[in-house]
């Protein structure tokens, strides 16, 4: 088991790399990706986007991170060395677009995917999760698990191994799910809808996490119910997907104030850390009081508040960016339209 401290130390590595330095070239954003509803998309895209994923399980690994055999064990490893830094904190949302975003990076850079990045329409499989076409066996992502270990058996991803544990050491298991309608309830469209009216970002982001999101998580059980190791299921970045979605639905509703929330909007990519930014209205920047020092300077937020210059990192997989750079979906650095 690795000890807490080297834990740190592997997360703070991840801004090892001069996180405040001059913004890194990006190209305009031309032609905007497009992000679809799964149940909209044909079979054909379905077979590409799952083929995709596929590929990214058994692409060498490129970041160098410890015990990693691939790409997504890197992917996963990522989200499990920050994932207590940014749930229950006014980054969630910001650093899930970025992770999202990843993701569709990653697909395209190493597999070569040009079609759209999916979202699972959540609402449509209330009351009826096991019959959800995105855990059809032969043009989705396999179904629910069974016996003590709720390994899937069947689908497309029946014979992945997963490694990356809590303590970002290295074992293998399977992907496990355990579908639970019950917990999914919370997915319902009028709890959507209840968070889309919020008022304000703390308000939205707060209901989008405890309701929608959690929902996602809790009802396909298993390897997604871990907080840290979740994006070890695919359905993962579907789930996430969705809730970037809810999350622009509310931003669009009120632009282009809702891409600064009350803050600056002429405010650069990437400044020193020294700057003294007022803050997004989205709480602390560490969870659960751990306002350690060495976080606030690697998130650049120069205080425990949460600001557009805090940094979104992955480890190397891909240059780090802040959340200035996520807040507007269609902007240079995502350049994507939900369509």
């Amino acid at each position: 088991m690795r000890s807490t401290a080297s834990i740190v130390a592997l997360v703070l590595s991840f801004g090892s790399n001069g996180i405040f330095a001059s913004p890194y070239p990006r190209q305009a954003c031309a032609v905007k990706s497009q992000r679809k509803a799964w149940e909209s998309l044909t079979d054909a895209e379905k077979k590409a986007y799952i083929d995709a994923d596929l590929c990214l399980m058994k692409a060498p690994p490129m970041a160098g991170v410890p015990g990693a055999q691939n790409v997504w064990d890197e992917l996963q490893y990522t989200h499990a060395a920050q994932a207590d830094y940014v749930h229950n904190v006014g980054a969630f949302l910001p650093f899930h677009r970025y992770y999202v975003t990843l993701h569709q990076t990653l697909l395209s850079s190493v597999c070569g995917y040009t079609g759209p990045l999916p979202y699972w329409n959540e609402p449509l499989n209330v009351g009826a999760l096991d019959e959800a076409s995105i855990f059809d066996t032969v043009v989705g992502f396999g179904g629910d698990g069974t016996g003590s270990s709720r390994c899937i058996t069947d689908g497309p991803f029946v014979n992945t191994t997963l490694r990356i544990q809590e303590d970002l050491s290295t074992s293998e298991y399977c992907i496990s799910r355990g579908l639970n309608d019950r917990s999914f309830n919370n997915a319902v469209q009028t709890n959507v809808d209840r968070c889309l009216n919020m008022a304000t970002f703390t308000d939205a982001w707060n209901c989008i996490e405890a309701s929608p999101h959690s929902a996602g998580h809790g009802g396909v059980n298993g390897v997604m119910v871990n907080v840290k190791l979740s994006p070890g299921d695919p359905v993962f970045y579907l789930h996430h997907g969705y809730i970037d979605k809810l999350w622009w639905d509310w931003e669009a509703l009120k632009l282009p104030a809702r891409l600064t929330e009350g803050m600056l909007s002429s405010l650069p990519l990437l400044v020193s850390s020294k700057a003294n930014f007022p803050r997004i209205i989205g709480g602390n920047n560490t969870a659960r009081g751990k306002n350690d020092p060495a976080f606030v300077n690697y998130f650049g937020d120069n205080g425990s508040i949460t600001t557009l210059n805090h940094v979104l990192s992955s480890h190397d997989l891909v240059p780090n960016a802040t959340i200035a750079d996520v807040m507007d979906i269609g902007g240079d650095y995502v350049c994507a339209e939900f369509v």
